[in-house]
């Protein structure tokens, strides 16, 4: 597939995705929206009034999580890329769900005011920690030098849960770049996303931790399949040897295997560009990192309109509040 292929199909995929013109439903907290027939305001607007109302749901954002077993994966730099090109389909927020020591405002080259921190100490609403890193996408800082943000009580993960549920109905995607490792609540955040996105590498210490990881959130939540990225490979045929692994050893352990979705090329570009505090997909987007990345981000963009998105800010509220009532 080729750039002029692959653009026709992002710029295909999704539509309609929106209904445009809907209003909330008063005290509906935005689940609902009411849409009057559109021809109403054709015939006059003594119609207006008794019009046919009918109450439809109102659309969440469609939630990927960017995760990993192990850090140094690239986790940070595909999020920064994806959500470039997602951006062009429709308003993207990105989570950074790294508490504590978060950096996905560096590839946004922002320097956020504020993030969870002020959140979670009561100081800020979630809406006030948004950040402007393009006209179509934002950012929620994740705050960076606070151990303590790695441990948050389930009061405080429900802070951000409730926050980021009053805000995904404002947002086509929701791109959330999580912690490495299996943590509680980076177990929590792949849980609510729709789908989450494994990213590894041919290095054996990745490959072991991606299994951990797939183990862990098959574990939590048995009806999931994780996608699986294999990035840094030297070539085709590696990428497909590392993820024909990690399928074998899911298989032969958990009954069943991520589904492997692509390869990036380990390109020296890619660390240029994090060093020019941007996405290579944007600052070098005839790059083989880039083309391989608008790839990648039509294969997702058509695993996402496989799903009906439950929510990712919703389906926090509910593993937290599950979670404290055991």
């Amino acid at each position: 597939m080729d750039w002029s292929e692959t653009r026709k199909k992002l710029l295909s995929l999704g539509k309609g995705c929106r209904r445009d013109g809907a209003e909330p439903v008063e005290g509906s907290g935005g689940e609902f929206a009411i849409c009057l027939d559109p021809g109403i305001y054709r015939r006059g607007a003594s119609d207006v009034a008794h019009a046919p109302r009918r109450v439809i749901p109102t659309p969440r954002a469609a939630s990927l999580c960017i995760a990993s077993g192990k850090g140094g994966t690239g986790k940070s730099v595909v999020t920064a890329s994806l959500s470039s090109l997602f951006s062009a389909r429709g308003q993207t927020l990105i989570v950074d769900a790294d508490l504590g020591v978060g950096n996905a405002h560096i590839l946004q080259d922002v320097s956020p005011l504020k993030s969870f921190v002020e959140v979670v100490e009561g100081e800020s609403q979630v809406r006030d920690v948004l950040a402007a890193c393009s006209e179509r996408c934002d950012l929620l800082a994740g705050g960076s030098g606070i151990p303590r943000m790695a441990a948050l009580s389930d009061y405080e993960l429900h802070l951000i849960a409730e926050g980021i549920q009053e805000l995904e109905s404002e947002y086509r995607f929701m791109l959330v770049d999580s912690a490495a490792g299996v943590s509680r609540q980076t177990m929590a955040f792949a849980r609510g996303c729709d789908l989450t996105l494994v990213v590894t590498t041919p290095d054996l210490t990745a490959m072991t931790d991606a299994y951990a990881f797939v183990k862990v959130l098959v574990g939590k939540k048995p009806q999931s399949r994780p996608l699986l990225l294999v990035n840094r490979a030297r070539s085709e045929t590696e990428a497909n040897e590392v993820s024909k692994r990690i399928q074998r050893v899911c298989q032969r352990f958990l009954g069943s295997a991520p589904k492997y979705i692509g390869w990036l090329p380990d390109d020296d570009k890619v660390i240029d560009c994090v060093n020019r505090r941007g996405a290579v997909s944007l600052l070098e987007p005839y790059a083989e990192s880039s083309r391989a990345l608008r790839k990648l981000a039509v294969v997702l963009l058509e695993e996402l309109g496989k799903l009906h998105s439950a929510g990712l800010g919703r389906s926090l509220v509910d593993i937290v509040e599950y979670s404290r009532d055991r």
